[in-house]
Formats: C-alpha cells, sequence, structure tokens
C-alpha cells in the first residue's frame, strides 16, 4: 500500500510539474498554427493555377457544332469542327453529298515568343513568395499577441507569489500585534492598520488567482494549448545580435510591397508587348476533297487603341513606388524608436531595483523605530505597503523588458 501511495505521489508530482517557457510556445505556433493552414489551401490552389497556366490551349477538346435545314431543297447540312490546342479537324455532311474533311494545325507566333500564359505563370512564382511572407506576418502577429499574453500571465504570478510572501509576514505581525493590544502595549490604530492591509491583500490574491485561471483559458482558446498543471519559466530571451533583429524589423512588410509591385510591373510588360506586337498566326491545311495542301499567314493588329489596364497599372506602379519608399522610411524611423523603447526599459527596471532596494532599507529602519518606540506602526505599514508596490512594479519592469526583447527577435525574423 505504501509502495504503492510513493509511485502514485511521484506520477502525480511529474504530472504537475511540467515547465514550459515562452520560447518552447513561439516554437509550437510555428507548427500549429491556423496559418500554416490557409497557406496550404492558398499553395493548392498555386498548384492548380500552375498546371493551368502550363496546359495553355491544350485545356481539353473543343467540340462545335452546327446545323441547318433547307425547305425548298429538302436539303440539310451539318458542319462540326474539333479543336485541341493548335490542332483542328473540320468537317461538313450535306445529303446526297460527298464529306468534306479539313485538318490543320495552326500557331500563334506572338504566343510562340511570350504569351499571357507566361506572365501568368511568371506572376504565379512572385505570388507564392507573396503568400509566405503573409504566413510569415500571420504568424508574427500571433506570436507578437502570445507574448503579451504569456507577459500578463508572469505579471500576475510574480505579483501573486510576492502577495503570498506579504501576507505570511503580516500573519505573524498580526499576532505579535494582537497580544500587545490586548497588553494594552499599542493602541488600536496600529493593529487595525495592518489588519486593513492584510484583508486587502488576501482580496488581491483572490482577485490575481482569478486572473490567472482566465489567462489559462485564454491560452487554449486562443492557441489551443492545455497548459493546466503546467509551471510558466520566467521570461528569459537570448540577447545575443539582438541588434541585428533591430535591423530587420519591418523588413517583411517591404520585401511584399516589393513582390506586389514586380506583379505590377509584369502586368505592364505583357501589356506593353501585347500592344506594340501583331498577331501573327502560321498554319498548314490539307483538304480531302480537293486532295490539296495550303499554307496560310494571318495577321492582326489594333490601331490607334487606349489601354485603360496598361494606364491602370501603370498609375499603381507610381503609387506603389510612393508607398514602398514611405514604408522603408517608416522601418528605419521604428528601428530607432525600438532602440529607445529598450534603452527605457532598461533604465526603468534599473530605477525600481534600486527604489526597491532603497524602501527595503526604510523598511527595516522604521520597524527598528517602532521596536524603540520612536514611530508609530502606521508608519512601519506605510512603508511596507510602498516596499510591497514597488517589488511589484520592479517584477513587472523586468517581464516588460524581457517580453520586449522577444518582440524584437519575433519581429525581425525573416
Amino acid at each position: 500500500m505504501k509502495k504503492y501511495l510513493l509511485m502514485t505521489l511521484l506520477i502525480s508530482k511529474l504530472i504537475y510539474s511540467q515547465e514550459i517557457s515562452l520560447e518552447e510556445l513561439l516554437k509550437n505556433i510555428d507548427k500549429t498554427s491556423y496559418q500554416n493552414k490557409i497557406y496550404n489551401i492558398q499553395n493548392n490552389e498555386n498548384n492548380f493555377k500552375e498546371d493551368f497556366y502550363k496546359i495553355g490551349r491544350y485545356n481539353g477538346v473543343n467540340i462545335d457544332a452546327t446545323t441547318d435545314y433547307k425547305d425548298e431543297e429538302e436539303k440539310y447540312s451539318l458542319q462540326s469542327t474539333i479543336s485541341y490546342g493548335d490542332f483542328y479537324i473540320q468537317g461538313e455532311k450535306v445529303k446526297t453529298e460527298d464529306n468534306k474533311v479539313t485538318y490543320g494545325v495552326q500557331r500563334s507566333l506572338k504566343d510562340l515568343i511570350f504569351s499571357k500564359n507566361d506572365s501568368e505563370l511568371n506572376k504565379l512564382k512572385t505570388n507564392r513568395d507573396i503568400d509566405l511572407i503573409s504566413l510569415k506576418v500571420g504568424l508574427e502577429t500571433q506570436k507578437l499577441n502570445l507574448i503579451s499574453l504569456y507577459k500578463s500571465y508572469k505579471d500576475s504570478q510574480s505579483e501573486l507569489k510576492l502577495k503570498k510572501n506579504a501576507l505570511i509576514t503580516l500573519r505573524k505581525e498580526k499576532e505579535i500585534l494582537s497580544k500587545s493590544y490586548e497588553l494594552g502595549a499599542i493602541p488600536k490604530i496600529d493593529l487595525d492598520s495592518l489588519l486593513i492591509s492584510y484583508k486587502n491583500i488576501e482580496l488581491e490574491i483572490q482577485k490575481i488567482e482569478n486572473i490567472l485561471n482566465k489567462t489559462i483559458e485564454r491560452f487554449y482558446y486562443d492557441y489551443g494549448f492545455k497548459l493546466a498543471g503546467f509551471s510558466l519559466l520566467d521570461i528569459n530571451p537570448n540577447k545575443k545580435d539582438l541588434e541585428s533583429y533591430i535591423q530587420k524589423v519591418g523588413e517583411k512588410d517591404i520585401q511584399k510591397l516589393q513582390l506586389e509591385k514586380q506583379i505590377t510591373e509584369e502586368n505592364i510588360k505583357y501589356s506593353k508587348y501585347n500592344n506594340k506586337i501583331p498577331e501573327v498566326i502560321v498554319g498548314v491545311e490539307r483538304n480531302d476533297e480537293n486532295n490539296e495542301n495550303r499554307i496560310f499567314l494571318k495577321l492582326s493588329k489594333d490601331l490607334f487603341y487606349k489601354d485603360i489596364d496598361l494606364s491602370n497599372d501603370k498609375s499603381s506602379l507610381m503609387q506603389q513606388e510612393v508607398t514602398l519608399k514611405q514604408k522603408t522610411n517608416e522601418a528605419i524611423a521604428d528601428r530607432y524608436k525600438i532602440q529607445d523603447n529598450y534603452f527605457t526599459l532598461e533604465k526603468d527596471f534599473s530605477v525600481l531595483m534600486n527604489k526597491a532596494s532603497l524602501e527595503k532599507s526604510k523598511y527595516d529602519i522604521k520597524k527598528l523605530e517602532n521596536s524603540l518606540g520612536k514611530v508609530s506602526y502606521t508608519e512601519v505599514m506605510e512603508a511596507f505597503d510602498t516596499l510591497l508596490e514597488l517589488e511589484v512594479s520592479k517584477e513587472k519592469s523586468k517581464n516588460s523588458l524581457n517580453a520586449y526583447i522577444y518582440e524584437i527577435i519575433v519581429r525581425g525574423e525573416i
């Protein structure tokens, strides 16, 4: 029985002492995010488009047939054409007459050099790169939200730990002050000041525990992470090469704009080619009825044609160039802002560390002065409350600094 109980305790310890870090959760998003499903759907669609553009005119067999009947002559005729890409067969059947069959092949020299499908394939390759960047941008947004959620949890957890420790301290003090008050050694206001702080901290602990439970639920509903029973480790980023990450912030957005600009340039390239080069079709045809072969050439060209699509694309290109330049400048400005924010968070944390250390000394002095009868216990509690508030602020400041480093790394990943 003892052996079974020991095994149960060991298993329970293993289950409820599992640890997980922010780093691990960020890596899991790369694998489990719904963004991957969207990307896979887009990728499958692009695969279909690629096959479609490569097939081109050879996308199925076209059959065209017409028939007519002349009542006076009691004569009917049937004409049909079957075509597959560049190849075609034309047939005609007239009552009491022999069948007429013509078959041949024709090819557009214009499309042979550069076709619409060629242009679409070029754009498709660029669109694949855009989809990949969109995936990274989507993952980046999710990761930044996760960092914020993780930081909120650690803020509450740090505050909970500090206030539970404070409650233990006040519990011991409460026993001492209660006896002192019963003996008439201290006024009631001294005991009341402690009891009010004690009760307030109890209420705050209940509120924080509720927040922590709700946050754990958010991890599941927002990201599918079941973290009940897990211990979330402190935020501990790797600061190595941080400056290189800062210099890449905004790069994904810039790359996406550059690729979108390439698509517009491809549209302009094909429109100019299509408008400039005449349509030249050469073909070879055989007529079985006359037992003859013929070679033909067809030429067509639009004159004085205004292309509204080309005009729109040129306008879009100019807008994209302006937007790209502005986005590049904004990214550079943002990088300077990030450096300033990081410097500010570092200094804020250092200042709070110094203030907390100083307030701890003040609190110890107030306790000593109270024991010597120089100050009331009310002043001791005021110093205690200030110290507790500073300790909470210090821990939150540390979390803000470390979470911000993770944000920089995520935003700077390419």
